[in-house]
This record gives structure tokens, C-alpha cells and sequence, in this order.
């Protein structure tokens, strides 16, 4: 997976602190954090500015 922000390579990474079953994807260059949340809410954000187009 590429990173958004730099185009780097994206990982799965666990993160503890998050959630103990928190799985993360980590960019390894600009250490971008994405979690399912945040993926969540892009869709929605992307999705409901298609619909108003």
C-alpha cells in the first residue's frame, strides 16, 4: 500500500495504545497513521461529497 501524504510504503503495525486489537497502517517515511476509524471516515467524508456533486 502507498502512503496518501508522501507515497511511501504503507505497514500494518499493532498499536497498544490505540486498542489491544488495534491494527494500524504506518507509513515508513513520514510515519502518516491511519486506523480504521480514520479510513472509516474519509469514505464516509468522500462518499457524501459525491453525493452532493
Amino acid at each position: 500500500m502507498t502512503c496518501v501524504k508522501c507515497k511511501g510504503l504503507m505497514i500494518h503495525e499493532r498499536q497498544p495504545a490505540v486498542s489491544s486489537s488495534a491494527i494500524v497502517l504506518r507509513c515508513l517515511n513520514c510515519g502518516l497513521l491511519i486506523d480504521p476509524l480514520i479510513e472509516q471516515n474519509r469514505n464516509n467524508h468522500l462518499h457524501l461529497r459525491a453525493k452532493a456533486a
